[in-house]
């Protein structure tokens, strides 16, 4: 591989801030094989955004991106300008130290420090797909983000506020984090009615629902393999719905949902397509959205599948 001229995007605060004390011993790795690797912190949310699209302006050709699967997700939005991306022929390189670490499981990707490494310097370049979400913000403005990996409403939506409100539960890792999140989220959750259309009108469902995801990977909430048969490069969301879940039943199922066990309930539906709207059924109810591990608003929401708009080295 000729050498590329590669930058850093990195989020010392994730990983409950541990990511900025790991920070110069990955850096020493990534460049003993790739040569020189300029770096960057981000400093303020969705600051790994802009400095990813001023280092694709820049030239910069590769961007490794280092922190948790908010990190990557804000990364990933930086490679688009509007509908257009900054520079079609750049790479996205993936270093996880944060919370979570889900759609690297989707590419293949490991935790250990010296495997990804050694992936980066040795991948090849990968087209994946990204999804383009038309929403509504926490002001209640018309909103629009990008995500690599899965984006869900409903129960997932309270979850991942509830994380990222959390201390004590991060420090214990990004699996016990979500799973007492989801327990204490689901004490005070009721499901949401809402229609849902998959690509036209003969796809409409209405329904009550626990959590809906549009999956372009297969992972989410700190390992849960929501969507088994997910592929990023397939050109088709997974859609999994899943109802009527309580406290007794998350504890009774969740082995299944980590296990990617759980698509033969009756309480699951899954169904593919390439345009997916939501629009909650009672005025006034507020259905939040996760979009890869943030919580930026609520429905309704439009996601479109932008096929291989991303190149991505693992």
């Amino acid at each position: 591989m000729s050498q590329l001229r590669t930058r850093a995007i990195v989020n010392p605060r994730s990983a409950g801030r541990r990511t900025a004390a790991r920070w110069p011993r990955v850096a020493e790795r990534i460049e003993a094989e790739l040569g020189p690797v300029e770096t960057v912190f981000t400093d303020a949310p969705d600051s790994a955004t802009r400095l990813t699209r001023e280092a694709l302006r820049d030239g910069v050709e590769q961007i490794v991106a280092v922190g948790g699967d908010g990190t990557i997700n804000e990364v990933v939005n930086g490679f688009f300008d509007g509908d257009e991306p900054v520079n079609p022929d750049a790479v996205l390189a993936i270093a996880v130290l944060g919370t979570g670490g889900d759609f690297r499981k989707t590419l293949g990707i490991g935790s250990d420090v010296d495997d990804f490494v050694r992936r980066i310097a040795a991948g090849r370049v990968r087209s994946v797909d990204v999804g383009h979400l038309r929403f509504v913000d926490h002001e209640g403005r018309p909103a629009t983000r990008y995500f690599g990996n899965i984006a869900s409403f409903g129960l997932s939506g309270e979850v991942v506020a509830a994380v990222n409100r959390a201390g004590f539960s991060k420090k214990l890792g990004g699996k016990f984090a979500f799973q007492w999140a989801s327990f204490t989220s689901l004490l005070r959750h009721h499901d949401a009615r809402v229609r849902i259309t998959v690509d036209d009108d003969e796809g409409r469902v209405e329904e009550s629902l626990t959590i809906a995801a549009v999956c372009n990977g297969q992972y989410f909430g700190g390992g849960m393999r929501i969507a088994p048969d997910a592929s990023p490069d397939d050109g088709l969301f997974d859609v999994v719905t899943l109802r009527d879940l309580g406290v007794l039943d998350f504890m009774r199922y969740s082995g299944l949902i980590y296990r990617g066990e759980h698509v033969h309930l009756d309480r699951v539906s899954i169904t593919r397509g390439r345009r997916i709207i939501a629009e909650p059924m009672n005025e006034g109810e507020h259905v939040l959205l996760d979009v890869d591990g943030e919580q930026p608003g609520r429905l309704p929401a439009t996601f479109e599948l932008r096929r291989g708009a991303l190149k991505i080295r693992c």
